[in-house]
């Protein structure tokens, strides 16, 4: 297995990616990661370090 990783901001990688789901080959697996500061939120989450959630 080879993994490929495709920034699909620009319309060239979104045709790529367009592509790649028609082939039979091919399974396009969209992985959403969280930005930096989504992930320390996180991260803080999971260390207990948040007391309090507003609103």
């Amino acid at each position: 297995m080879t993994t490929i990783v495709i920034d699909d901001k620009t319309i060239d990688a979104k045709k790529m990616v367009e592509y790649l789901k028609t082939q039979r080959y091919a399974k396009i697996i969209d992985e959403k990661t969280p930005n930096a500061i989504l992930q320390k939120s996180i991260d803080e989450a999971e260390t207990g370090k948040v007391i309090r959630v507003c609103c």
